[in-house]
């Protein structure tokens, strides 16, 4: 070795080496002596025989090592957990070196530098730690975690991710396209805009909400979070880390209010015109129906006017009571209807309803059962005007679309804090979706060409009446079986 080399090779602030292709130490610079603990280059020398099994924790390492030279004719940056050789403390290094050959190309010897980089392994080992420890987190969370390598491209996904959308683990980085191509087009601009700008150092933060198709070919909507965590001198972004949040629940549960507010609205506004329309027909009405009853009573009114005077007034009245219904079903759904609440027997205003449309049921030929209750203590809250309102329109219903030698029977029972009444017609009964529409306003099933009159406004009230009064009204009934409804009214106390 010359003067100049050995002047540089005892003066490297890192270990430098010669050894023999079989393992044995030949020249040692006072750096690496002291990294392995001896006091002279001499003992060292002495103490090492082989440095596969003496010196590298797993022995397996020298022989990659050599296989790496003999390939190559170099190693670089090969990095081993080694003993102190002289204490057997472990500690990381990291070796470079090349392979010194003679005139015929056999190997003479081994030289090269050694460095300790215990720190940095350890250092990196702890970010590794710390990392994995928070992606278990985020997995357990249930936060898919994509990580980013900007410089070489390469994207990492979690297999929670990677069940997110649902790929198999691994699946994903087989893809022939980025996974960021599988955002929604109408998603991508908005969402390239947040990572760009915190890519840009503009944002603390990368947040966007998106829609991301999976596996199947359906989109799921996700909160996406990330941040830039690796940054080069100049501030470019070298790594990435973004979770993705499950959030489709949410933005359906969010499009249904939206829907439902909609709904809300526009049948708020509905009810409003129809109050104020049934308001302004109601007064000029009232005119058309005076008048009609003074012709009707003048007595010098020729006698083949007297049909017209009487079809005007049927039809006012008739006209009046679609007015009236308008206004009671608007003011119940608004909740303007004022109730008068007592404690009444049910059972005598169901009578009386029927009092009302008895001559109208004998000329359907409809025969009526009446209430036989077993139950003494049948009192419940109600108004009682609202509540014959609601048995008659019921009752009516059960006439109208009952058959010809049909009947309508009528119970009562008490069921726990309610009292239960039921009208059981024995007409044709309803299909599932009509029993859907039932309790819509103007809602005549089909039946608007059958002759039977009706504006499909009395059900609708009924039930608001009823539910107003804290009661409800339910109905079944299948084709051919007749229908059965069930108004249910808080018991007295």
């Amino acid at each position: 070795m010359n003067d100049d080399f050995s002047t540089l090779f005892d003066f490297l602030p890192i270990g430098a080496y010669r050894s023999s292709p079989e393992g044995r130490q030949l020249r040692a610079n006072p750096a690496l002596v002291a990294l392995n603990g001896y006091a002279s280059e001499a003992e060292q020398i002495a103490a090492v025989q082989d440095i596969a099994t003496e010196w590298y924790v797993d022995p397996q390492r020298r022989a990659q090592f050599l296989h790496i030279l003999e390939r190559d004719g170099f190693v670089r940056g090969f990095v081993s957990e080694v003993y102190r050789h002289k204490t057997r403390e472990r500690i990381w290094v990291s070796e470079n070196a090349h392979a010194v050959r003679d005139g015929q190309g056999r190997l003479r010897y081994i030289e090269g530098t050694i460095e300790d980089v215990s720190e940095r392994v350890r250092a990196e080992e702890a970010l590794r730690e710390s990392e994995e420890r928070w992606k278990l987190a985020l997995d357990s969370s249930g936060d898919g975690v994509w990580e980013w390598d900007l410089d070489s491209g390469v994207e990492s996904f979690s297999p929670r991710f990677a069940e997110m959308y649902g790929f198999a683990p691994g699946e994903i980085e087989c893809l022939s396209e980025s996974f960021v191509s599988r955002v929604h087009p109408d998603d991508e601009t908005l969402r390239r805009w947040h990572r760009d700008e915190h890519l840009a150092g503009r944002t603390p933060r990368y947040v966007s909400e998106h829609r991301v198709r999976c596996k199947d070919g359906s989109w799921k909507w996700v909160l996406a979070r990330g941040m830039v965590i690796k940054r080069d001198a100049q501030g470019q972004p070298l790594r990435m880390i973004v979770t993705h949040t499950d959030i489709t629940n949410a933005k359906d549960a969010e499009a249904l209010r939206r829907a439902r507010d909609q709904a809300e609205s526009a049948d708020r506004a509905k009810t409003e015109l129809l109050s104020h329309v049934s308001h302004e027909l109601r007064t000029p009405l009232n005119g058309v129906l005076g008048f009609a009853q003074l012709l009707e009573q003048a007595e010098d009114l020729p006698a083949q006017y007297r049909p017209w005077v009487a079809r005007i007034l049927s039809s006012g009245r008739h006209l009046l009571g679609v007015v009236d219904d308008l206004l009671d079903l608007s003011s119940a759904q608004s909740g303007g209807m004022r109730l008068a609440f007592v404690t009444l027997d049910p059972v005598p205003v169901l009578q009386d309803a029927w009092s009302m449309l008895a001559e109208r049921a004998h000329e359907a030929g409809v025969a009526y059962v009446p209430c036989q209750p077993n139950d003494t203590d049948l009192a419940v809250v109600a108004d009682r005007q609202r509540l014959r309102q609601v048995f008659a329109n019921l009752l009516s219903n059960a006439i109208k679309y009952n058959r010809p030698g049909g009947r309508v029977e009528v119970s009562a029972a008490r069921a726990g804090t309610r009292v239960e009444l039921q009208i059981v017609d024995t007409g044709l009964g309803m299909n599932e979706a009509q029993l859907e529409r039932i309790f819509r306003p103007f809602e005549r099933l089909g039946v608007e060409a059958s002759g039977i009159p009706g504006t499909g406004l009395g059900l609708a009230l009924s039930r608001q009446l009823v539910e107003a009064m804290g009661g409800e009204v339910r109905v079944a009934s299948a084709r051919g079986r007749g229908t059965t409804f069930t108004v249910a009214l808080r018991a007295a106390q």
